[in-house]
């Protein structure tokens, strides 16, 4: 077999399709003997051409086929009984049309190609490009100038590859092996996944799937299984996630997108990462190539640089859930020891006034040979800089910090804050030090970061001991306090410690909800509520398994007022929310309620008070309509949190309210005094 002979068969001046392969293939490695199978021209594009396929001089490496349907299987058949490695069937109106002939003759080419080394790409594909063997059999455009590299790329849609192409090489990837599978007829996506995954060349495998016929699944997650073994990641952009997402994917690939948090948890159970966009699937494969330091944890450590870029990490980092490194008590004290007045000695750093600028006694070394740390991010807050005497002071640092990565063998990140134009000093600055990512845009990085250093979904408190939280009034004070401002609340009664639950109790009806009356906001916690209980006669029984809870979590004894039991009432729970911001003033937030709150973060806010028909739009946000009970309450106590009665609260938390047929009520409230 000549591996330099590419055929492209139905080749015309007028072909979209063959023109852009024939362009790809001749630019990207003009040695590479490329011929077109035509009767029509005696030459294209420069290219001698030949009648059919049988008059080929050789055996190709590759051919590329855009002719009809039934003309395009006997082509496959005789190119694959000659031996051809690799088959791009860009014709299309196989099974996605839908009819009994396309579907017959797609499992006509699986049978042709089956048990032989032939590799049969689409129907309704693009085709391939291998970068290392400089071979792009691509038939769309294509960004051709990308370096060649250690990423593959696996495309359901051929449409999307040359994006992908292009993406990863302004990230500044070096590219391995792309393809488009289309119908995926004999090579689908679990095949291809396969195939670059077990490239020697390969480290990490990009893949865009539009939907997984059942028969795949387990196919796919073989691939999955195969990436962890040898040591390689697989990041996966999936689309199909909308009603309308999935409509369009089986109108383009035959292929169902499933449910799509199933779909979530199977990546999830085999370590496979998923991006929410094609920007964000390129910047995860810059920081799964960086790594973390080896057997150090996955957490960050920022060099906020300035105080706003310190601000802004922050505030990031917390929206996408990185985790961030806490330092170790000695390197906390080392950077104090060199930190100036202002300082802020925390993650991220925003240190001023540094006494030692270079060397492992720098605050750059304290943070780079930290145990805690396995990666560390410097946010640039100026443009790149360039070899000019009033940017040196930039240049050093840029120096010092790679000497720093390199020396610790600890990843860095350096990230612009926006896009800024490359200099001539960072594109050299790439090329001396590939263990530096030098990137843009902090946004999509800290997006990135979230799914490779991800932090816990609940961040356990420093200190397991409750304890009596000030300003906070107790549930009991505080359904009291919102009643007074026309909150009506569920049936309840106080009970003391030492008091008989089960008499106090006798004019409510069960089942009960009972609480611990003590000044703290989060009872639940330290084992401060049980909900359910089915009769008064249980209630001394609940009320004692609280008590000994809260004081084995740490409240004193003389601090647990006693319970607090309410009846207990279904409907929708939301959240109403009213809170003081020093600078903004008072305002309202309303969302989903109850144990949603947390997991939906679904709420809206408005600034009070509350303008003409604010209230019906607060609850519509959260599927409350045609309520009038539920708008007068919001309503009410709304006005009443702007009202002199309540000037001396900070808060006032309503957590659930239950919006019943025609009623709703408090269920849990919380109330906090201004400092």
């Amino acid at each position: 077999m000549d591996r330099q002979l590419v055929a492209v068969v139905g080749a015309s001046p007028r072909n979209f399709w063959t023109t852009c392969a024939i362009h790809n293939l001749t630019t990207l490695n003009p040695e590479l003997e490329v011929i077109p199978v035509t009767p029509n021209h005696a030459e294209i594009q420069g290219l001698a051409t030949v009648p059919d396929v049988s008059a080929l001089p050789a055996t190709p490496r590759a051919a590329i086929i855009a002719i009809r349907r039934e003309a395009a299987v006997e082509v496959v058949r005789t190119l694959t009984a000659a031996g051809t490695r690799d088959i791009v069937c860009v014709t299309d109106g196989f099974v996605e049309r839908g009819d009994e002939t396309g579907a017959r003759l797609q499992q006509e080419l699986v049978d042709i190609v089956s048990g032989t080394g032939t590799r049969l790409w689409g129907t309704n594909c693009v085709g391939f490009a291998d970068f290392t063997d400089r071979i792009c059999a691509v038939a769309e455009p294509v960004w051709l100038e990308a370096k060649t590299g250690p990423v593959s790329i696996v495309s359901q849609s051929g449409a999307l590859l040359s994006a992908f192409v292009a993406a990863g090489a302004q990230e500044g990837l070096g590219l391995d092996f792309c393809v488009s599978t289309g119908n995926g007829a004999v090579n689908a996506v679990p095949e291809a996944l396969q195939i670059a995954l077990r490239r020697e060349t390969t480290e990490v495998v990009c893949a865009y799937i539009e939907g997984v016929r059942g028969d795949q699944v387990d196919r796919l997650a073989d691939a999955f299984r195969t990436a962890r073994e040898l040591g390689k990641q697989i990041i996966v952009l999936k689309s199909g996630v909308s009603e309308r997402g999935q409509k369009a994917v089986m109108s383009h690939t035959a292929s169902i997108a499933g449910t799509d948090s199933v779909f979530s948890e199977l990546l999830r159970e085999y370590g496979v990462l998923r991006a929410d966009g094609v920007d964000e699937l390129m910047r995860l494969a810059t920081l799964v190539l960086l790594g973390v330091k080896q057997g150090r944890d996955r957490a960050v450590s920022v060099l906020g640089g300035s105080g706003g870029a310190a601000a802004l990490s922050s505030d990031l980092s917390d929206r996408y859930g990185v985790k961030l490194t806490t330092f170790a008590d000695t390197t906390i004290d080392r950077i104090r020891a060199l930190a100036g007045p202002g300082s802020l000695v925390d993650n991220p750093l925003d240190v001023i006034g540094v006494k030692r600028r270079e060397g492992d006694e720098s605050v750059n070394g304290c943070v780079f040979s930290d145990p805690n740390t396995g990666l560390v991010l410097m946010p640039w807050s100026v443009q790149f800089p360039s070899e000019t005497v009033h940017e040196s002071v930039h240049t050093w640092n840029w120096g010092d910090l790679a000497r720093l990565s390199a020396e610790h063998e600890m990843p860095l990140i350096i990230t612009a804050m926006a896009p800024v134009p490359d200099t001539e000093f960072t594109r050299s600055y790439r090329e001396q030090h590939p263990h530096v990512a030098v990137l843009d845009n902090l946004h999509l990085t800290f997006a990135a970061l979230g799914k490779l250093f991800p932090a816990p979904l609940h961040e356990k408190s420093s200190s397991s001991v409750a304890a009596p939280e000030a300003g906070v009034l107790s549930e009991a004070d505080s359904r009291e306090l919102v009643a007074t401002a026309g909150v009506p609340v569920v049936g309840g009664v106080r009970v003391a410690t030492g008091e008989d639950g089960a008499a106090a109790a006798a004019e409510l009806s069960p089942p009960f909800a009972v609480k611990v009356i003590a000044p703290i906001s989060h009872k639940a916690k330290i084992g401060g509520v049980i909900l359910g209980v089915p009769d008064a006669q249980s209630l001394p029984d609940a009320i004692a398994r609280i008590t000994a809870n809260v004081v084995a979590a740490g409240l004193a004894e003389e601090q647990v007022e006693g319970c607090l039991v309410e009846e207990m009432v279904f409907g929708r729970e939301i959240l109403v929310g009213l809170n003081t911001d020093p600078v903004l003033g008072r305002y309202v937030v309303v969302g989903l309620g109850g144990s949603a709150t947390e997991i939906a973060n679904r709420s809206t806010t408005r600034r009070l008070p509350l303008a003409e028909g604010e209230a019906e739009r607060l609850l519509a946000a959260v599927g409350v309509v045609d309520h009038p009970k539920a708008v007068s309450v919001v309503e009410s106590v709304c006005a009443a949190f702007t009202g002199e009665h309540f000037e001396k609260y900070q808060t006032v938390e309503i957590n659930p309210l239950i919006v019943g047929v025609d009623d709703c009520w408090a269920a849990d409230a919380v109330v906090t005094i201004a400092p």
